[in-house]
C-alpha cells in the first residue's frame, strides 16, 4: 500500500488530520499506528521544550543541518525510512485516542511555549519558526503511513490519492 502525500500549514491541521483518522479509521502503509505515531511526535515535541536524552555525534549533526535541514524545511517528501531514536520509540501496542490526545496536549504546549526551544538531537540549534516546520513535516512524515478508510476525511491533502483539503484547510 502507498503512503499518502500530506502538506500542513499548521498545528491544528495536524491534529485535524489526527482526529480524522481517529474517527474513519486507517489501514497502515507503514509498521505503526495511529496511537504509536502521535506518542512518538508528541514525545519530540515534549523533548523540543524539555531537552533531549542524547544527541546523534557533532558530524551527523553537521552533515544533516547542511544536507538534510533545508529540505525538512521546505516539507520534501523522503521515501527513505530511517529509524527512530531508541528515547522517542513509542508503546509496542498504542492506543490510539490516548495517542491523539498526547498529541494535542503536546501541540497545546507548543503553541503556549513563549521563548527559545532545546536543541534538535539531529540539527542541533533551531529558532522556534524552524522548529515549528521541524514538527510539522515530522507530522506529516508519520501521519502518511496512515491510510484513511473513509474517504474525503482527510484534514490535509493527499496528492497521491487526488483528494481536496476539506474547507478551511489550505493545501
Amino acid at each position: 500500500m502507498d503512503r499518502r502525500t500530506l502538506r500542513f500549514h499548521s498545528y491544528d491541521d495536524a491534529l485535524r488530520e489526527a482526529d480524522s483518522l481517529l474517527a474513519s479509521g486507517y489501514d497502515r502503509a507503514g509498521r505503526w499506528g495511529l496511537g504509536q505515531a502521535c506518542h512518538h511526535l508528541a514525545a519530540i515535541m515534549e523533548m523540543s521544550l524539555d531537552g533531549f536524552p542524547s544527541r546523534f555525534p557533532w558530524p551527523v549533526r553537521l552533515a544533516a543541518r547542511w544536507f538534510v535541514l533545508g529540505q525538512v524545511l521546505r516539507h520534501h517528501v523522503f521515501r527513505r525510512r530511517f529509524p527512530a531514536p531508541t528515547f522517542s520509540l513509542p508503546p509496542d501496542t498504542g492506543d490510539d485516542p490516548v495517542g491523539v490526545e498526547r498529541l494535542r496536549a503536546a501541540v497545546g504546549r507548543l503553541k503556549e511555549h513563549p521563548g527559545t526551544m532545546q536543541p534538535s538531537p539531529v540539527f542541533g540549534p533551531l529558532s522556534p519558526g524552524q522548529w515549528r516546520e521541524v514538527h510539522l513535516w515530522h507530522c506529516e512524515h508519520h501521519l502518511s503511513f496512515l491510510i484513511p478508510r473513509v474517504s474525503g476525511l482527510s484534514g490535509g491533502q493527499d496528492v497521491l490519492a487526488g483528494q481536496a483539503a476539506p474547507p478551511g484547510v489550505q493545501p
